[in-house]
């Protein structure tokens, strides 16, 4: 059984009594402590969680995820968070057993209109969901993909790199340069 959203809530008054707080931007700020500088972008997949594998703490670095850890999907949340934290590193994490790996852009297509009125068709043929046929593969396409982008700084893209974590050994491991 999936879990819900109430038992989240339970849960949360149950954290949230030994909660420390966090500081706000502002108080960051005034003590000149250090940003953030480096942004993980990775898979939202439950199975795939960066605070774990890279044993994360609170405010060390930042975390963008969405579905197979699509880099173009991530950009304008890239181009953000560059302009506030002027990123140093960018870090493009695909997993194996991806759950873009088990469609196709056309099925996806097929299905969702197959829901809806076809008068909305063309708003789905507008929509790149990101099925991939090899996650090493992606991960080199998404680093290319911003190396060539001039919406990134430069400085941004020599920071960047690709890696692949491995669900069952827990390792991660670089896959460009």
């Amino acid at each position: 059984m999936s879990t819900t959203v109430t038992q989240l809530l339970e849960r949360n008054k149950a954290t949230s009594a030994s909660h420390d707080p966090i500081p706000t931007f502002g108080e960051l700020k005034a003590a000149r402590a250090p940003l953030p500088k480096t942004l993980v972008v990775t898979c939202l997949d439950p199975r795939c969680i960066p605070e774990e594998f890279f044993k994360l703490k609170v405010g060390e670095v930042l975390v963008h995820r969405n579905a197979g850890g699509n880099i173009r999907h991530a950009l304008r949340d890239v181009l953000l968070l560059d302009e506030i934290f002027k990123l140093d590193e960018l870090a493009i994490v695909h997993h194996n057993d991806c759950g873009t790996l088990a469609f196709t852009e056309e099925t996806m297509h097929a299905d969702v209109k197959a829901r809806l009125d076809k008068a909305r068709w063309p708003e789905v043929d507008n929509i790149v969901f990101g099925a991939n046929t090899n996650m090493e593969e992606s991960v080199k396409t998404d680093v290319e993909w911003v190396h060539a982008n001039p919406l990134i700084r430069e400085e941004l893209k020599q920071g960047c790199q690709g890696f692949m974590f491995d669900l069952v050994s827990g390792k991660v491991e670089k896959v460009t340069q």
